[in-house]
């Protein structure tokens, strides 16, 4: 499965983990282009910041708004921010830090772990949260939660139609001819959905094995 996935802004390319590996990922959205640029490859071989902060994969990740080199990266219950460029070594920021400690007001709720993060379209501060079951609209500047939290049946109607209870990893959708728009993994299933501010999310294709349409990730 893929455990976790960002695109980079410089780039535009993808860098996905799955258990202790990673590879970097080309493509074209909306056709089958797509390729290998590097790996797969074992995490601790390339990612010695993250390696040395004791993360031995990735659960979840997520690029810090307002930068284009910054990251949060999650592994049970801690947290990372690194620094890297593409073709260069990744700097630890911060952390490794207790994701409850880093958000105080996450504490008494299902989210000191973390599944996935999908940064709120238009929003320098919001993002959604998933765990579980479970999601939240949360300000990770101010440390607030803003909306939640809420299961994803109830609050995801795009997700769970298509028979997503839970999530792996979600990316933003490359040159998205729909605004918000994001690939969203579970299991050996993906979608892309559009993630819509104040409203619910739509199911914009899929569901659809990721085997059948990232051929890119035959080894995840």
């Amino acid at each position: 499965m893929v455990d976790a996935a960002i695109v980079h802004p410089e780039n535009q390319q993808g860098y996905f983990f799955s258990g202790r590996r990673y590879a970097r990922i080309k493509w074209t959205s909306y056709t089958g282009s797509e390729e290998i640029v590097y790996g797969p490859t074992k995490l601790k071989d390339v990612w010695h910041a993250v390696t040395n902060a004791g993360f031995g994969r990735i659960d979840a990740a997520v690029g810090v708004q307002g930068t284009t080199d910054e990251f949060y990266f999650f592994f049970g219950a801690s947290v990372i921010r690194i620094k890297f460029s593409p073709g260069g070594a990744d700097h630890l920021l911060e952390g490794p830090l207790k994701i409850t400690d880093k958000w105080k007001s996450l504490a008494s709720t299902p989210f000191d772990t973390i599944d996935a993060v999908i940064n709120l379209p238009g929003s320098s501060t919001e993002a959604y949260l998933f765990s579980g079951t479970h999601s939240v609209r949360f300000d990770l500047v101010h440390d607030r939660i803003v909306y939640g939290p809420y299961t994803l049946i109830s609050a995801w109607p795009g997700l769970t139609s298509a028979g997503f209870e839970t999530i792996d990893a979600a990316i933003p959708v490359p040159d998205a001819k729909v605004d918000g728009e994001h690939y969203v993994f579970k299991g050996s299933q993906y979608v892309r959905i559009q993630v819509i501010p104040g409203a619910p999310d739509k199911l914009t294709w899929g569901p659809a094995p990721i085997a059948d349409y990232w051929k890119t990730l035959d080894w995840y």
